[in-house]
């Protein structure tokens, strides 16, 4: 073992005891010092309180005074900082008994879809504690899977990995995403991706209205819609009434007008309305730290804005007689 790799696996294990920890800490108390937390990060992170700032402004400052997007900002900070004590205490939980934890609403509509036998392809979006997206699922009585970007230090992204993991979900990085996707939905299984963070990569993008601004949206998940036919719902976990709210929305329309990439802009936009319908629905639930209107469309980079995109580029058909398939998550080849 290299010096790297014991390092590694020494802060691997000391994450992991540290949330254990965390988990042993009450409810009230915990509730306590995420509000410490969250109102401390507020102050202390300039640039993230900054960016947080900004996007409210632009999202509500027509109907909140200063004060008011102030105040939404700091909830939406001490939020935020209640995840660390809910995985903790998420640590303790045993399969059985994960659903006690979950108020389910809207059931009969991913029931409705999944009995299509198609797969499932699931809109998601960072809201609420999105790291209960996959274990609400699996409690639900459905089988789910994921497409995640590895993280920048190892020993957090394998005990992230881990707990993702722990209750079922089937986790595919997203350089060998495509295959694990679309063995999943040939099994009938749910597949989710979270689509609602600023897309920087030319090649994989398309830009729809979101929260009254142009937004780069990643386009993956509509061009597997498109090109499977595989019914799109939408699922989120928020905070209410001292529990999680775990709510499956109806199917969502996919249009065909033979127009590829007009259909992919408006089925992108649907996609993405959902998800600000639960923004302004939970607005301190969102992750408003976010540089999610970063990349700018064409013709503002042209007046001085920034350009650039990030989104999921993929061409396939299952079931059909040829396939043509691209890494939807990289660059093409030049």
């Amino acid at each position: 073992m290299t010096i790297k790799h014991y390092f590694e696996h020494m802060a691997y294990h000391l994450i992991r005891l540290t949330l254990t920890l965390i988990g042993l800490i009450p409810q009230h108390r915990a509730d306590r010092l995420a509000h410490f937390l969250g109102h401390a990060w507020f102050k202390g992170d300039i640039r993230r309180r900054l960016v947080a700032m900004d996007n409210l402004t632009h999202a509500f400052g027509d109907s909140m005074d200063q004060q008011e997007l102030t105040a939404l900002a700091r909830r939406n900070f001490v939020n935020t900082a209640r995840m660390l004590f809910e995985l903790g205490q998420s640590t303790r939980w045993h399969l059985k008994s994960v659903s006690d934890h979950f108020r389910y609403y809207g059931q009969h509509h991913v029931i409705n879809a999944h009995k299509k036998g198609k797969g499932v392809l699931v809109v998601m979006a960072h809201m609420g504690n999105w790291e209960f997206l996959a274990p609400a699922i699996v409690a639900s009585g459905l089988q789910p899977a994921a497409v995640y970007r590895p993280l920048d230090f190892a020993p957090l992204d394998r005990y992230t990995k881990e707990m993702r993991e722990k209750f079922g979900c089937r986790m595919y990085p997203t350089r060998k995403a495509v295959d694990g996707i679309l063995r999943e939905l040939d099994q009938g299984n749910l597949v989710g991706l979270l689509i609602d963070q600023n897309a920087s990569k030319p090649h994989q993008r398309v830009f729809v209205d979101f929260m009254g601004r142009k937004a780069s949206a990643h386009k993956g998940l509509a061009q597997i819609a498109a090109v499977t036919g595989v019914p799109v719902i939408s699922f989120f976990v928020v905070r209410e009434h001292g529990k999680f709210r775990a709510e499956f929305g109806p199917e969502l329309p996919v249009v065909d007008t033979g127009n590829p990439q007009q259909d992919l802009v408006t089925n992108t936009q649907t996609f993405n309305r959902v998800i600000e319908t639960m923004v302004r629905r939970y607005p301190d639930q969102w992750l408003w730290g976010h540089r999610r209107w970063k990349t700018r469309p064409e013709e503002e980079s042209a007046s001085g804005g920034p350009a650039g995109g990030q989104t999921f580029s993929l061409i396939y058909k299952t079931g059909f007689d040829k396939q043509v398939l691209s890494n939807p998550f990289q660059a093409p080849p030049k």
